[in-house]
């Protein structure tokens, strides 16, 4: 059984803070136990376990469970940090796509030098003649 660690109970009732506690990785991590649902045995479903006194649930009379790293410090490791005793909620990333922000103007182009640069006529630059064909014609 892959990545397989023992959690022992005299009682059998395993809880969610015994999984945790005996967790081998550090970090802070989401919980999902793998059941069954209803009396057919093809029939399991994934329960989120959130409440740490919540007991897990079994399947075929073992804890089977996803889990997903939310971060790599534990809440142990915020609360030394901080000093606190109590685990810090960090704070969300700045909205970058806030919609909700004033719309900023945009700043009027530069404007055109007064005079002409000296060697230079004054004036609209000179185009080049267009060429006329039939299909020009069509739309003069």
């Amino acid at each position: 059984m892959p990545n397989a660690f023992p959690v022992l109970k005299p009682d059998g009732h395993i809880l969610l803070q015994d999984v945790r506690s005996k967790f081998p990785l550090p970090g802070t991590y989401h919980f999902r136990f793998k059941m069954r649902w209803g009396p057919d045995p093809v029939h399991v479903a994934w329960m989120d376990v959130t409440n740490e006194a919540a007991q897990v649930p079994m399947f075929d009379g073992r804890v089977v469970a996803k889990v997903t790293r939310v971060s790599w410090e534990s809440k142990t490791d915020d609360a030394a940090v901080n000093g606190t005793g109590k685990a810090q909620v960090p704070k969300p990333p700045p909205d970058v796509l806030s919609f909700d922000s004033p719309v900023v103007a945009p700043s009027p182009p530069p404007s055109a030098p007064s005079a002409a640069p000296a060697g230079y006529a004054s004036g609209a630059p000179p185009q080049a003649p267009k060429p006329k064909d039939d299909f020009d014609m069509l739309f003069s």
